[in-house]
């Protein structure tokens, strides 16, 4: 049996090479030259369109190269009854904690207002609250958000996260479920977007969800682009229910060149860029993967596909 792979460039050659190397035994192929494709038990994708994998009937276990899951179960013809893996390990939730701190740091300490007076030479004192005296939230409590929320109450702010299910993370209050969706709003100054995309959180980034937090409030998502939806937060953002901000991803990447988002005051965009997985990452938990595959052993971070995380 063989591997079909077909993979970002962001690494160049390097990250074939790497796979190639931590797995030596295995028959390696590169698309476009996938051989027979009754040859494929694995395929390791970057994107694929849909129907992709129809061809390949002999498939048992499908590895995204990272986080993301969502545009593979999107495919209608996502084979049913095959094994799914990602890619995520603490050195990527750590990068995500970093972009989390980054920019609730940045809309707390308010650095726009800074920025702007000081390109109108303006002396603009301004009096900073402390960070236990805000409220931020943390949307999704998977590796990466719970590692977010751990490190957002560590350095003081008064933190809460809410999820689909009940979570226990010390110093952190935490909600969950449609009943506990209101509560946590309403207390959410900072709005942290770390949720899977599934069909209940799709659009979840709107109008309603807006409206429930505290007047003023900012919203930093890297989740998926899906959970936003765009018309809905340069309304907020025009007339005041946010005053700011960050988005790393977007229904359409690259973001559009005439898109209003880009000029959009108070709106700051990154290039889903909020955390990458490493080269070793990558190569050593599909190479891990493989290996446990091949022997039959429990494989890391499966994906429930029902759930879609």
């Amino acid at each position: 049996m063989a591997i079909l792979t077909w993979l970002h460039n962001a690494y160049g050659r390097d990250l074939i090479e790497g796979v190639r190397a931590a797995l030596p035994g295995e028959d390696i192929r590169e698309w476009p030259d996938a051989g027979d494709p009754d040859e494929i038990d694995i395929c390791f994708i970057f994107r694929m369109p849909h129907g992709f994998l129809k061809p390949f009937r002999n498939l048992k276990l499908m590895s995204a190269t990272g986080a993301g899951i969502d545009h593979y179960l999107l495919d209608p013809d996502f084979p049913k009854g095959i094994a799914m893996v990602r890619i995520v390990d603490q050195d990527f939730a750590a990068r995500m904690a970093d972009y989390v701190l980054t920019w609730t740091f940045f809309h707390h300490r308010d650095v726009a207002h800074f920025l702007s007076a000081q390109s109108r030479h303006d002396w603009a004192y301004k009096i900073m609250r402390s960070a236990h005296e805000l409220r931020v939230g943390v949307m999704g409590l998977g590796q990466m958000g719970r590692l977010a929320a751990e490190r957002l109450a560590g350095v003081g702010y008064d933190t809460a996260a809410w999820s689909r299910s009940l979570h226990e993370v010390p110093g952190v209050t935490c909600f969950a479920g449609a009943e506990g969706f209101g509560a946590f709003l309403a207390r959410t100054e900072i709005l942290i977007n770390l949720l899977p995309l599934t069909q209940t959180t799709r659009g979840i980034l709107s109008a309603g969800t807006f409206a429930q937090m505290p007047p003023g409030g900012v919203v930093i998502s890297a989740g998926r682009g899906g959970h936003l939806v765009e018309a809905d937060l340069l309304a907020a953002l025009n007339d005041g229910t946010l005053r700011a901000a960050t988005i790393d991803a977007f229904p359409v990447e690259p973001l559009p060149k005439d898109s209003p988002l880009w000029e959009t005051p108070n709106l700051y965009v990154t290039p889903h860029c909020s955390s990458t997985a490493s080269l070793a990452t990558i190569v050593d938990t599909f190479a891990e993967n493989v290996r446990r595959f091949r022997a039959g052993a429990e494989l890391l971070n499966e994906v429930d596909t029902v759930a879609g995380y």
